[in-house]
Parts: structure tokens; sequence; C-alpha cells
């Protein structure tokens, strides 16, 4: 009998999700029961520490164990010092909260803060971790989104220089489903942005109200977009993610890069931050195109590097290889030539639908 390709694909997949479960378990789940009854599970401190050095052991040493690999060779730019950061992650497949404290806890070595839905705490591990911590987890009934945005006005507002915020702008995970109600409801509210978003086929639009609040809040916070490829694909087929599996079969890498952007370039009138993140919501579906080895569904767009609406050049660096003060790339194998040609990683953004705050040629 043969097997298509794309089923083919899936399958490979699934196995490896399925082994990255057991993983999971035996290298996550387990070492935070057994701290819990132990008493080594109850300080923030001690949360914080353990959720870090956990996260840490499941992308290296679980992915090594499920076939996997966390591929960071695009580079991670590190944000000074001293500052407050905040983090925009894209939201697809599963171990998005983990990948996120990885981000915060590990490589950044910060206390992690978020507000979401409660669906990671009912994972046992993940609720004895963030009960101690500024991790908001909201129950998503009638009144959800209200108090979600009300916690994460506060957590934008008291922002500490040793502390990560983590938003997911999309608002939920990328699906097929997901994307036909979010584009329903646009047609009914943003005709124009329901036309821009179509256009993104990896990605869904940000939330725009929650993400100009978070920026109009932290003001003094550098920000970091965070991009990844290749979670989604664990689901096996099992959910319809709307695009293709990747071109190649073999391919068991999981892809993570970020941008950085200083605070002083990261615009703050809530119109013009909304702008700012969907021109980097796009650059994050062209680089997403590109890992997947599938081509972008938008042409050419405006290019990275030129002003926004206030007339600043933003300091904004991406996924380059070799880039002084990355983080170090012990998850992917290591660091590409310094020498190597930048402009081949450098995501092209698509014209977003609000052109008056995004980059300009």
């Amino acid at each position: 009998m043969t097997v298509r390709p794309a089923r083919r694909i899936r399958w490979r997949a699934a196995v490896r999700g399925l082994r990255l479960l057991g993983v999971y378990v035996a290298r996550f789940e387990v070492p935070v029961l057994v701290a819990a009854v132990r008493g080594r599970a109850r300080s923030a401190p001690d949360c914080g520490r353990l959720l870090a050095r956990l996260s840490h052991r499941l992308f290296t040493d679980g992915f090594r164990r499920a076939g996997l690999v966390l591929d960071t060779s695009d580079g991670l730019p590190l944000p000074a010092a001293g500052r407050p950061v905040v983090a925009f992650l894209r939201h697809a497949g599963p171990l998005n909260f983990h990948l996120a404290a990885l981000v915060a806890c590990h490589v950044l070595e910060r206390d992690l803060l978020s507000v979401g839905r409660s669906l990671p705490g009912r994972d046992p591990a993940v609720g004895i971790l963030v009960r101690p911590l500024k991790v908001e987890l909201i129950r998503w009934d009638r009144d959800g989104p209200v108090r979600a945005m009300r916690m994460l006005i506060v957590h934008s507002r008291d922002l500490a220089p040793r502390e990560v915020l983590a938003y997911f702008p999309e608002g939920v995970s990328t699906t097929a489903a997901a994307r036909r109600r979010v584009l329903a409801d646009l047609d009914r509210t943003d005709p124009a942005r329901a036309r821009w978003a179509r256009r993104l086929r990896y990605v869904l639009p940000p939330v725009r109200a929650g993400a100009a609040r978070v920026l109009a809040q932290a003001k003094d916070a550098d920000v970091l977009v965070v991009a990844h490829t290749g979670l989604e694909d664990l689901l096996g087929g099992t959910v319809d993610l709307g695009y293709p599996p990747r071109a190649d079969p073999d391919d068991h890498r999981v892809h993570l890069a970020w941008w950085h952007t200083r605070a002083e370039d990261v615009p703050r009138e809530p119109a013009a931050a909304a702008d700012w993140l969907d021109a980097q919501w796009a650059s994050t579906e062209e680089w997403i195109a590109r890992k997947r080895g599938v081509p972008a569904e938008g042409g050419g767009g405006r290019t990275e590097g030129s002003s926004d609406r206030t007339g600043r050049t933003p300091d904004r660096t991406g996924p380059t290889p070799g880039r002084t003060g990355d983080a170090p790339g012990p998850y992917g194998g290591p660091r590409t030539d310094p020498a190597a040609d930048a402009a081949s990683l450098v995501p092209v953004p698509l014209e977003p639908p609000h052109p008056g705050g995004s980059p300009q040629p």
C-alpha cells in the first residue's frame, strides 16, 4: 500500500508528539510533583528556578529523546540588562507556555509574568509552578476577557526590571477554525483589516486593543517578538491548522527566533503601537514561511529599518547569524558563520492595513 507524502509526514510528526508526551511526563511532570511533595515548590523563587531548569531540560534533553531539536541558529539577541521586557509570542501547537518560560526564566534569567486562559493550569505541574508566580490563568467565561485585560494592564504598568511579561497577542492558538472565527469578526468590524488578515497564512492578526494597552503601560520595556514553528506539527494532523505540513518530511526541528526592539524605538501611542505590532507579525509570517519551506501568501511589503509615523528609525535586531550579544546557542547546535549573508534571514513584512504607523519605504 502506498502512503501519500502528506499522510506520511503527519504520521511521523504524530509519533514524535507521542514520544514527547512520554518524555514530558518523565522530565517535567514527575519532577514538579516530587518537588511539591518535598516542599520545594512553595515560594516564588523556588518555582521560578524550577521552571527555568525544567523548561531548559524539556527543550534540550527532552527534545533529543523525542527525536526533535530546538533550532535557534538564527540568533537570539538579548535585551539590555536592567530593563523590563515585554515578549509578544506566537501561539501554535502545544507547549507554548513552556516556551515562554524557557525564554523568560532560562534564556533571559528573569521572572515570568503572564495573563492567559486557564487551560495550561489544568496540567498539575504547571498549576503547582504558577501558583506563587505572577502568572494569571483566567477562567474564560463571559467576564474572562475583562478580568484578563484588567490584570494585563496591572502587570504592564508595574513591570519591574527583572521581569518579562509574556503575552500571546493572537488570543487563541492558530488553527483553521480559529482563523474562520477571527476573519468573520473582522469582516463585521474592520473589513480593511480582514482583507489584510486573509493574506496571513501561518499567524492570526494580533488583537490590537490588548497589544496597544500593554505597550502604552510598559513604557520603559524593551520588546521581543518571538516567532516559532514546528510545535504545531507535533499534533500530527489531529487539528486542522489551515496550512500544509512542512515541505521536508524528515525535518524534525522546532525553530525559534525573536526580534528585539529597544524601549525608546517602540511607538506608545495606541494606534501607532498596534500598527507597529502588525508589521512585526507580518515579518513573523514571512519567517515562518521560509522555515517551513512553503512561500507565504502575501507579496513583497515594506522593508525593515525604515521610520514609523513618529519619524524614528527603530533599532530592531532580528534573527541574524552570530550577532554580538546573542544568547548562547545550546539548543540547535553551533552558531552560523558571522560572515554569512544576514539579509537572507531578515523577514520582509507584508503591508499592514493601517499604513500610518507601519515602517515606511
